[in-house]
């Protein structure tokens, strides 16, 4: 029994390796490039508005622009994975990075390169979007954690590698030659596209293979993005109802006029009550995932730790991160959801909380090494829960979903940095550590409380 046990464990992990090994062209090594260029000129962005006159807090404004337009891009994003596919809205994202790293790179004053970096974050959301939705629909469930923490990982890879390519340009060319790394690296990312094969058609060979092996029946999907177009059933006085399941409860008492039913076609309005729940602890996570990006190098400082040995620090911590990423999907895939999303923010949350207690080097880096941790053993864990939540609630309409999914969840990010801001100018800055440690142990809750039951184990 034990060796047909074994016979079993070794078929089942041949064919995973199998599995994944084929999404490397069409996913992950596209989207590693294109991570690896978007990583590279984020160090640059405050040195280039210094450069053109800005002060420290309009750089820093600046440089939050990224992530703005981040947030404005999701639901844009998702029409067009939505209407052409996801192949072609990542071309769409990587020309239209070009553009705007030429812009940033030309820029005469402010003005332009703000609206050069806030482009380039809309293109970023359209590419992740489209790689999102691509595993979305193709991924079989039982690979689907471990591939979205891959797909995480891609980009902790790229911006891990980013800035050590930026560093030789900057000493040889000047800081604006960094701009032509994002370009060189999306007229890559459209090569990959255009020389490879159908990544559509070979990600649907591969799920139909993999089901069949599980004896699971491959279910077809509507178009060839793997998703369908915008398609609302119909609407009750329980609200609207898709494939049995009711999305927003309670909006029927608004009745089925004309407006009602074209409001429904908002993602951010049609999945309300999910992302209301669910959406709001993901966003708590990537709030908190933002804030420790801000307020470990604060810290440092504080601590009157020199430049350096921060970047040194911080270094370690990242390379601690990365080194994780597979992990949490297999921990995702085996035990369920739950099992990395609770301890991820309990993490990062403890992190925060013990924060004031670091008052020495030694201390600081044990608490940056925790935090990278928690961080680490949560990569991909938004990706499959957006994935998971698309799949029972919308799959006539993933990208519309997971455009709204992605929204919530970028506002965390956006909104993380902010909220430290703040409370360091109010309080000081071990009040933003304890406030943003105290929100995270509410994201912890809502994920125990909220995560639903069919999801994962």
């Amino acid at each position: 029994m034990s060796g047909m046990a074994q016979a079993t464990n070794e078929k089942t992990h041949a064919e995973q390796t199998d599995f994944l090994h084929h999404l490397f062209v069409p996913v992950y090594m596209p989207a590693i490039v294109f991570a690896t260029g978007e990583g590279s000129l984020i160090p640059i962005v405050p040195l280039t508005a210094k450069a053109l006159g800005a002060n420290l807090a309009t750089a820093g404004i600046i440089s939050g622009l990224l992530m703005i337009g981040v947030v404005l891009g999701d639901v844009p994003s998702g029409f067009i994975v939505n209407t052409w596919g996801e192949t072609v809205a990542m071309r769409i994202a990587a020309i239209l990075a070009i553009i705007s790293a030429i812009f940033c790179w030309r820029a005469p004053n402010l003005v332009v390169l703000a609206a050069g970096v806030l482009v380039i974050g809309i293109a970023s959301a359209t590419f992740n979007l489209a790689r999102h939705a691509f595993l979305t629909a193709w991924t079989p469930p039982w690979y689907r954690a471990r591939a979205m923490s891959l797909l995480g990982g891609t980009t902790r890879i790229g911006y891990f590698v980013g800035p050590f390519i930026a560093s030789p340009v900057i000493a040889l060319t000047g800081s604006r030659s960094v701009y032509w790394i994002h370009v060189v690296a999306c007229l890559s990312v459209l090569v990959v596209l255009q020389v490879t094969p159908d990544p559509e058609k070979l990600l649907s060979a591969n799920r139909a293979r993999a089901e069949r092996g599980r004896g699971v029946a491959h279910a077809k999907n509507t178009d060839s993005a793997g998703a369908g177009h915008i398609a609302i059933s119909h609407v009750t006085s329980q609200g609207i109802i898709e494939h049995g399941h009711t999305v927003n409860p309670g909006m029927g008492k608004y009745g089925t006029s004309p407006m009602m039913v074209t409001l429904m076609r908002f993602p951010v309005i049609r999945y309300f009550s999910i992302l209301c729940r669910i959406g709001t602890a993901a966003g708590i996570l990537q709030m908190m995932r933002a804030s420790r990006q801000v307020i470990l190098p604060l810290w440092g400082v504080q601590l009157n730790i020199s430049a350096p040995h921060i970047a040194l620090i911080m270094g370690v911590a990242g390379a601690v991160d990365l080194s994780l990423f597979y992990t949490s999907g297999q921990i995702m895939d085996r035990f369920g959801r739950r099992w990395a999303a609770v301890p991820v923010l309990l993490g990062i949350s403890l992190g925060h909380l013990l924060m004031p207690f670091a008052t020495v080097e030694w201390t600081y880096i044990c608490i940056a090494i925790l935090i990278s941790v928690a961080n680490g053993l949560g990569s991909g864990i938004i990706m499959t829960l957006g994935a998971d939540l698309a799949s029972r609630y919308a799959p006539e309409n993933m990208p519309g979903f997971l455009s709204g999914w992605r929204m919530s969840t970028d506002s965390g990010s956006a909104v993380g940095p902010l909220a430290i801001s703040g409370m360091t100018a109010l309080s000081g800055l071990w009040s933003a550590a304890v406030l943003m440690g105290s929100i995270g142990l509410v994201g912890a809750y809502m994920m125990q409380r909220f995560i639903p039951r069919f999801i994962g184990k």
